[in-house]
Protein backbone atom coordinates (compact mmCIF):
# COMPACT_ATOMS: atom_id res chain seq x y z
CA UNK A 1 0.00 0.00 0.00
CA UNK A 2 2.77 2.38 0.80
CA UNK A 3 4.67 1.72 -2.36
CA UNK A 4 1.66 2.47 -4.18
CA UNK A 5 0.80 5.49 -2.35
CA UNK A 6 4.29 6.80 -3.44
CA UNK A 7 3.97 6.21 -6.65
CA UNK A 8 0.43 7.87 -7.22
CA UNK A 9 2.03 11.06 -5.87
CA UNK A 10 5.14 10.87 -7.86
CA UNK A 11 2.52 10.93 -10.68
CA UNK A 12 0.64 13.87 -9.50
CA UNK A 13 -2.07 12.09 -7.55
CA UNK A 14 -2.83 12.20 -3.96
CA UNK A 15 -5.22 9.48 -2.65
CA UNK A 16 -7.82 9.58 0.09
CA UNK A 17 -7.11 6.40 1.29
CA UNK A 18 -5.94 2.65 0.05
CA UNK A 19 -6.75 -0.76 0.25
CA UNK A 20 -4.35 -4.24 -0.82
CA UNK A 21 -6.92 -5.78 -2.86
CA UNK A 22 -6.84 -9.24 -2.61
CA UNK A 23 -7.39 -13.04 -4.10
CA UNK A 24 -8.32 -12.96 -7.50
CA UNK A 25 -7.52 -9.11 -7.79
CA UNK A 26 -3.68 -9.72 -6.98
CA UNK A 27 -1.06 -8.08 -8.52
CA UNK A 28 0.78 -11.49 -9.14
CA UNK A 29 -1.10 -14.41 -9.87
CA UNK A 30 -0.16 -17.29 -8.92
CA UNK A 31 2.82 -18.86 -11.27
CA UNK A 32 1.30 -22.00 -11.71
CA UNK A 33 -1.38 -20.45 -13.21
CA UNK A 34 0.56 -18.37 -15.70
CA UNK A 35 3.56 -19.88 -16.10
CA UNK A 36 7.41 -18.62 -16.23
CA UNK A 37 6.60 -16.75 -19.17
CA UNK A 38 3.91 -14.90 -18.06
CA UNK A 39 5.25 -14.41 -14.76
CA UNK A 40 8.65 -12.99 -14.80
CA UNK A 41 7.59 -10.16 -17.35
CA UNK A 42 4.99 -9.05 -14.88
CA UNK A 43 7.04 -9.28 -12.37
CA UNK A 44 9.53 -7.27 -13.73
CA UNK A 45 7.70 -4.90 -14.58
CA UNK A 46 5.96 -3.99 -11.43
CA UNK A 47 9.43 -4.36 -9.84
CA UNK A 48 10.73 -1.56 -12.11
CA UNK A 49 7.53 0.76 -11.27
CA UNK A 50 8.41 0.16 -7.85
CA UNK A 51 12.09 1.16 -7.62
CA UNK A 52 11.85 3.96 -10.13
CA UNK A 53 8.73 5.42 -7.55
CA UNK A 54 11.82 5.36 -4.93
CA UNK A 55 11.02 2.42 -2.96
CA UNK A 56 13.81 -0.02 -1.71
CA UNK A 57 14.58 -3.10 -3.64
CA UNK A 58 13.82 -4.99 0.20
CA UNK A 59 10.54 -3.54 0.43
CA UNK A 60 10.13 -3.93 -3.28
CA UNK A 61 10.40 -7.54 -3.17
CA UNK A 62 8.69 -7.54 -0.12
CA UNK A 63 5.71 -6.16 -1.12
CA UNK A 64 5.71 -8.40 -4.80
CA UNK A 65 6.43 -11.53 -2.97
CA UNK A 66 3.64 -11.46 -0.68
CA UNK A 67 1.31 -11.16 -3.71
CA UNK A 68 2.21 -14.03 -5.23
CA UNK A 69 0.75 -17.55 -4.58
CA UNK A 70 2.88 -19.89 -5.87
CA UNK A 71 5.05 -21.34 -2.99
CA UNK A 72 7.71 -21.69 -4.98
CA UNK A 73 8.14 -18.34 -6.65
CA UNK A 74 7.28 -17.17 -2.85
CA UNK A 75 10.16 -18.50 -1.52
CA UNK A 76 12.82 -17.57 -4.32
CA UNK A 77 11.63 -14.26 -4.18
CA UNK A 78 12.11 -14.50 0.14
CA UNK A 79 15.69 -15.68 -0.39
CA UNK A 80 16.34 -13.02 -2.63
CA UNK A 81 14.86 -10.39 -0.27
CA UNK A 82 17.33 -11.86 2.51
CA UNK A 83 20.67 -11.72 0.35
CA UNK A 84 19.93 -8.25 -0.66
CA UNK A 85 19.27 -7.23 3.14
CA UNK A 86 22.39 -8.93 3.85
CA UNK A 87 24.03 -6.69 1.62
CA UNK A 88 24.51 -8.62 -1.34
CA UNK A 89 23.71 -6.93 -5.27
CA UNK A 90 19.87 -7.74 -6.20
CA UNK A 91 21.82 -8.93 -9.59
CA UNK A 92 24.08 -11.49 -7.77
CA UNK A 93 21.15 -12.81 -5.56
CA UNK A 94 18.67 -13.34 -8.77
CA UNK A 95 21.87 -15.06 -10.23
CA UNK A 96 22.09 -17.72 -7.32
CA UNK A 97 18.31 -18.69 -8.68
CA UNK A 98 19.25 -19.74 -12.18
CA UNK A 99 16.37 -22.03 -12.06
CA UNK A 100 13.89 -19.61 -11.67
CA UNK A 101 15.75 -16.57 -13.90
CA UNK A 102 17.36 -16.53 -17.35
CA UNK A 103 21.18 -15.88 -17.42
CA UNK A 104 20.26 -12.40 -19.54
CA UNK A 105 18.19 -11.34 -16.03
CA UNK A 106 21.18 -11.34 -13.55
CA UNK A 107 23.30 -9.64 -16.05
CA UNK A 108 20.84 -6.81 -17.15
CA UNK A 109 20.13 -6.28 -13.63
CA UNK A 110 23.72 -6.15 -12.42
CA UNK A 111 24.03 -3.89 -15.54
CA UNK A 112 21.66 -1.21 -14.16
CA UNK A 113 23.18 -1.69 -10.28
CA UNK A 114 26.77 -0.91 -11.42
CA UNK A 115 25.71 1.91 -13.90
CA UNK A 116 23.30 3.94 -11.61
CA UNK A 117 20.37 2.99 -13.87
CA UNK A 118 18.68 -0.15 -12.73
CA UNK A 119 15.24 1.28 -12.81
CA UNK A 120 15.69 1.66 -16.79
CA UNK A 121 17.45 -2.03 -16.67
CA UNK A 122 14.23 -3.36 -15.68
CA UNK A 123 12.17 -1.32 -17.98
CA UNK A 124 14.20 -2.98 -21.01
CA UNK A 125 14.15 -6.07 -19.32
CA UNK A 126 10.17 -6.31 -19.27
CA UNK A 127 9.86 -5.13 -22.45
CA UNK A 128 12.31 -8.08 -23.71
CA UNK A 129 10.61 -10.40 -21.51
CA UNK A 130 7.17 -9.16 -22.41
CA UNK A 131 7.76 -9.76 -26.11
CA UNK A 132 9.77 -12.61 -25.53
CA UNK A 133 6.40 -14.13 -24.33
CA UNK A 134 4.25 -12.53 -26.79
CA UNK A 135 7.22 -13.77 -30.33
CA UNK A 136 6.49 -17.80 -27.89
CA UNK A 137 2.90 -17.35 -28.21
CA UNK A 138 2.53 -16.79 -31.62
CA UNK A 139 4.43 -19.58 -32.39
CA UNK A 140 2.71 -22.01 -30.32
CA UNK A 141 -0.64 -20.30 -32.42
CA UNK A 142 1.11 -20.95 -35.43
CA UNK A 143 2.92 -24.22 -34.43
CA UNK A 144 -0.33 -25.83 -33.08
CA UNK A 145 -2.27 -26.45 -36.68
CA UNK A 146 0.82 -27.60 -38.17
CA UNK A 147 2.15 -29.96 -35.94
CA UNK A 148 -1.24 -31.59 -35.05
CA UNK A 149 -1.22 -32.36 -38.69
CA UNK A 150 2.83 -34.14 -38.21
CA UNK A 151 1.37 -35.99 -35.07
CA UNK A 152 -1.72 -37.37 -37.01
CA UNK A 153 0.19 -38.34 -40.01
CA UNK A 154 3.34 -39.66 -37.55
CA UNK A 155 0.73 -42.39 -36.18
CA UNK A 156 -0.77 -42.97 -39.26
CA UNK A 157 2.41 -43.74 -40.49
CA UNK A 158 3.84 -45.78 -37.44
CA UNK A 159 0.24 -47.95 -37.65
CA UNK A 160 0.89 -48.53 -41.28
CA UNK A 161 4.84 -49.46 -40.66
CA UNK A 162 3.78 -51.66 -37.55
CA UNK A 163 0.77 -53.85 -38.69
CA UNK A 164 -0.84 -52.58 -42.47
CA UNK A 165 2.58 -53.29 -44.32
CA UNK A 166 4.15 -56.28 -42.83
CA UNK A 167 1.09 -58.18 -44.18
CA UNK A 168 1.36 -57.10 -47.41
CA UNK A 169 4.50 -57.74 -47.59
CA UNK A 170 4.15 -61.18 -46.32
CA UNK A 171 1.78 -61.95 -49.36
CA UNK A 172 5.21 -60.68 -51.77
CA UNK A 173 7.47 -63.11 -49.47
CA UNK A 174 5.35 -66.13 -50.05
CA UNK A 175 5.50 -65.56 -54.15
CA UNK A 176 9.09 -65.86 -53.97
CA UNK A 177 9.37 -63.02 -56.37
CA UNK A 178 12.34 -60.67 -56.03
CA UNK A 179 11.21 -56.80 -54.46
CA UNK A 180 12.15 -53.84 -55.67
CA UNK A 181 14.87 -51.43 -53.84
CA UNK A 182 12.10 -49.43 -52.21
CA UNK A 183 10.00 -52.46 -50.76
CA UNK A 184 12.48 -53.66 -49.41
CA UNK A 185 13.42 -50.41 -47.83
CA UNK A 186 10.25 -50.37 -46.62
CA UNK A 187 10.54 -53.71 -45.00
CA UNK A 188 13.69 -53.29 -43.14
CA UNK A 189 11.76 -50.09 -41.22
CA UNK A 190 8.79 -51.87 -41.11
CA UNK A 191 10.65 -54.47 -39.37
CA UNK A 192 12.11 -52.16 -36.72
CA UNK A 193 9.05 -50.78 -36.26
CA UNK A 194 7.21 -54.11 -35.65
CA UNK A 195 9.82 -55.90 -33.38
CA UNK A 196 12.29 -53.11 -31.93
CA UNK A 197 9.98 -49.97 -30.95
CA UNK A 198 10.77 -50.17 -27.48
CA UNK A 199 14.79 -50.35 -28.43
CA UNK A 200 14.06 -47.29 -30.50
CA UNK A 201 12.46 -45.33 -27.45
CA UNK A 202 15.42 -46.48 -25.05
CA UNK A 203 17.98 -44.97 -27.31
CA UNK A 204 16.21 -41.87 -28.01
CA UNK A 205 15.73 -41.40 -23.84
CA UNK A 206 19.54 -42.06 -23.72
CA UNK A 207 20.36 -39.84 -26.80
CA UNK A 208 17.85 -36.99 -24.62
CA UNK A 209 19.49 -37.79 -21.80
CA UNK A 210 22.93 -37.53 -23.05
CA UNK A 211 22.56 -34.26 -25.25
CA UNK A 212 21.34 -32.38 -22.25
CA UNK A 213 24.50 -33.51 -20.51
CA UNK A 214 26.34 -32.25 -22.99
CA UNK A 215 24.91 -29.49 -23.52
CA UNK A 216 25.68 -28.30 -20.04
CA UNK A 217 29.64 -28.34 -20.78
CA UNK A 218 31.17 -25.12 -22.00
CA UNK A 219 32.00 -26.94 -25.19
CA UNK A 220 28.38 -28.29 -25.48
CA UNK A 221 27.18 -24.92 -25.62
CA UNK A 222 29.28 -23.38 -28.05
CA UNK A 223 28.68 -26.58 -30.35
CA UNK A 224 25.04 -25.45 -29.84
CA UNK A 225 25.22 -22.05 -30.53
CA UNK A 226 27.35 -22.65 -33.48
CA UNK A 227 25.07 -24.67 -35.35
CA UNK A 228 22.43 -22.35 -34.48
CA UNK A 229 24.03 -19.43 -35.94
CA UNK A 230 24.77 -21.47 -39.08
CA UNK A 231 20.83 -23.00 -39.68
CA UNK A 232 19.03 -21.88 -42.46
CA UNK A 233 16.45 -19.08 -41.77
CA UNK A 234 16.73 -19.62 -37.84
CA UNK A 235 20.45 -18.95 -37.62
CA UNK A 236 19.96 -15.47 -38.83
CA UNK A 237 16.70 -14.82 -36.49
CA UNK A 238 19.21 -15.81 -33.16
CA UNK A 239 22.20 -14.02 -34.44
CA UNK A 240 19.89 -10.57 -34.86
CA UNK A 241 18.23 -11.32 -31.53
CA UNK A 242 21.63 -11.56 -30.17
CA UNK A 243 22.57 -8.35 -31.79
CA UNK A 244 19.45 -6.79 -30.40
CA UNK A 245 20.21 -7.55 -26.79
CA UNK A 246 23.55 -6.57 -27.22
CA UNK A 247 23.19 -2.85 -28.44
CA UNK A 248 20.08 -2.55 -25.97
CA UNK A 249 21.95 -3.36 -22.85
CA UNK A 250 25.26 -1.80 -23.76
CA UNK A 251 23.39 1.55 -24.38
CA UNK A 252 21.82 1.21 -21.21
CA UNK A 253 24.96 0.66 -19.37
CA UNK A 254 26.87 3.81 -21.25
CA UNK A 255 24.11 6.06 -20.16
CA UNK A 256 24.80 4.92 -17.28
CA UNK A 257 28.38 6.01 -17.02
CA UNK A 258 30.04 2.87 -17.27
CA UNK A 259 33.64 2.43 -19.05
CA UNK A 260 33.12 0.64 -22.34
CA UNK A 261 35.40 -2.43 -21.78
CA UNK A 262 33.78 -3.01 -18.37
CA UNK A 263 30.28 -2.04 -20.48
CA UNK A 264 31.26 -5.23 -22.75
CA UNK A 265 32.45 -7.86 -20.37
CA UNK A 266 28.98 -7.01 -18.93
CA UNK A 267 26.99 -7.27 -21.73
CA UNK A 268 28.79 -10.68 -23.23
CA UNK A 269 27.18 -13.03 -20.93
CA UNK A 270 23.61 -11.07 -21.88
CA UNK A 271 23.49 -11.70 -25.57
CA UNK A 272 22.32 -15.57 -25.24
CA UNK A 273 24.92 -16.55 -27.35
CA UNK A 274 29.19 -18.30 -26.98
CA UNK A 275 30.14 -18.11 -29.85
CA UNK A 276 29.09 -14.09 -30.03
CA UNK A 277 29.89 -13.09 -26.16
CA UNK A 278 33.46 -14.72 -26.95
CA UNK A 279 33.84 -11.73 -29.92
CA UNK A 280 32.57 -9.26 -27.49
CA UNK A 281 35.35 -10.37 -24.23
CA UNK A 282 37.64 -10.18 -26.88
CA UNK A 283 36.51 -6.73 -28.19
CA UNK A 284 36.51 -5.48 -24.29
CA UNK A 285 40.11 -6.75 -24.54
CA UNK A 286 41.52 -4.47 -26.94
CA UNK A 287 39.46 -1.36 -26.19
CA UNK A 288 41.75 -1.90 -22.75
CA UNK A 289 44.33 -1.40 -24.76
CA UNK A 290 43.58 1.43 -26.47
CA UNK A 291 41.52 0.66 -29.67
CA UNK A 292 38.38 2.11 -30.56
CA UNK A 293 34.99 0.05 -29.76
CA UNK A 294 34.07 0.37 -33.48
CA UNK A 295 37.33 -0.75 -34.68
CA UNK A 296 37.36 -3.74 -31.93
CA UNK A 297 33.82 -4.85 -33.26
CA UNK A 298 35.32 -5.01 -36.42
CA UNK A 299 37.54 -8.04 -36.04
CA UNK A 300 34.30 -9.72 -34.72
CA UNK A 301 33.00 -11.26 -38.56
CA UNK A 302 29.67 -11.83 -36.68
CA UNK A 303 29.10 -8.20 -36.08
CA UNK A 304 27.78 -6.54 -39.47
CA UNK A 305 29.55 -3.33 -41.23
CA UNK A 306 26.44 -1.56 -40.68
CA UNK A 307 26.49 -2.24 -37.00
CA UNK A 308 30.06 -1.19 -36.75
CA UNK A 309 29.28 2.23 -38.55
CA UNK A 310 26.47 3.10 -36.77
CA UNK A 311 29.12 2.37 -33.62
CA UNK A 312 31.80 4.82 -35.16
CA UNK A 313 28.88 7.25 -35.90
CA UNK A 314 27.66 6.97 -32.16
CA UNK A 315 31.54 7.77 -30.92
CA UNK A 316 32.57 10.38 -33.14
CA UNK A 317 28.95 12.41 -31.82
CA UNK A 318 28.61 11.51 -28.41
CA UNK A 319 25.64 9.70 -28.64
CA UNK A 320 27.02 6.08 -28.49
CA UNK A 321 24.16 5.09 -26.39
CA UNK A 322 21.36 6.77 -28.32
CA UNK A 323 22.23 5.23 -31.82
CA UNK A 324 22.85 2.17 -30.23
CA UNK A 325 18.98 2.29 -28.25
CA UNK A 326 17.56 3.07 -31.93
CA UNK A 327 20.05 0.20 -33.68
CA UNK A 328 18.46 -2.28 -31.08
CA UNK A 329 14.57 -1.30 -32.18
CA UNK A 330 15.83 -1.61 -35.75
CA UNK A 331 17.44 -5.19 -35.67
CA UNK A 332 13.69 -5.72 -33.53
CA UNK A 333 11.83 -4.95 -36.07
CA UNK A 334 14.05 -7.10 -38.44
CA UNK A 335 13.80 -10.12 -35.60
CA UNK A 336 9.70 -10.04 -35.98
CA UNK A 337 9.40 -9.88 -39.66
CA UNK A 338 11.23 -12.85 -40.09
CA UNK A 339 10.23 -14.86 -37.44
CA UNK A 340 6.21 -14.04 -39.16
CA UNK A 341 8.15 -15.16 -42.59
CA UNK A 342 9.52 -18.51 -41.04
CA UNK A 343 6.63 -19.24 -39.35
CA UNK A 344 4.48 -18.55 -42.53
CA UNK A 345 6.88 -21.37 -44.76
CA UNK A 346 6.56 -23.66 -41.46
CA UNK A 347 3.44 -25.38 -42.97
CA UNK A 348 3.63 -25.97 -46.39
CA UNK A 349 7.14 -27.30 -45.52
CA UNK A 350 5.73 -30.30 -42.69
CA UNK A 351 2.77 -30.74 -45.60
CA UNK A 352 5.41 -31.30 -48.30
CA UNK A 353 7.53 -33.91 -45.91
CA UNK A 354 4.42 -35.90 -44.99
CA UNK A 355 3.34 -36.28 -48.32
CA UNK A 356 7.00 -37.28 -49.64
CA UNK A 357 6.62 -39.96 -46.47
CA UNK A 358 3.27 -41.02 -47.53
CA UNK A 359 4.36 -41.42 -51.39
CA UNK A 360 7.21 -43.49 -50.27
CA UNK A 361 4.87 -45.97 -48.75
CA UNK A 362 2.76 -45.89 -51.54
CA UNK A 363 5.30 -46.43 -53.89
CA UNK A 364 7.07 -49.17 -52.26
CA UNK A 365 3.32 -51.21 -52.05
CA UNK A 366 2.47 -50.74 -55.59
CA UNK A 367 5.87 -51.40 -57.01
CA UNK A 368 5.87 -55.35 -56.39
CA UNK A 369 1.80 -55.42 -57.46
CA UNK A 370 3.16 -53.97 -60.79
CA UNK A 371 5.28 -56.59 -61.26
CA UNK A 372 3.37 -59.17 -60.26
CA UNK A 373 0.35 -58.47 -62.24
CA UNK A 374 2.92 -57.94 -65.34
CA UNK A 375 4.25 -61.45 -64.76
CA UNK A 376 0.72 -63.08 -65.15
CA UNK A 377 -0.17 -61.44 -68.05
Amino acid sequence: VSAARLKLRTDGTYPLALTEETGAGRLLPSLSLLGRQEFLPLLTRQLATLVEAGVPVVSALQSLSAQVDDPESRRVLGEIQEDVRSGMSLGRAIESHARMFPELYGSMVRAGEESGTLPLSLSRLADHLEEQARTMNRVRSALTYPLLMASVAGLVVVFLLSFVVPKIVGVFSNLGQALPLPTRALIAVSNVFAAGWWVLLLLLGALVVAGRRYLATDRGKRARDTLLLRLPILGRIVHLSALSRFARTLSTMTAGGITIDRALRLVAPAVGNSVIAEGIEAAAARVVEGTSLSEALRQHALIPPSFIQMVAVGEESGKLDYLLDKMGEAIDGEVEARLSRALSLLEPVIILVMGVVVAFIVISVLLPMLEISTIVR
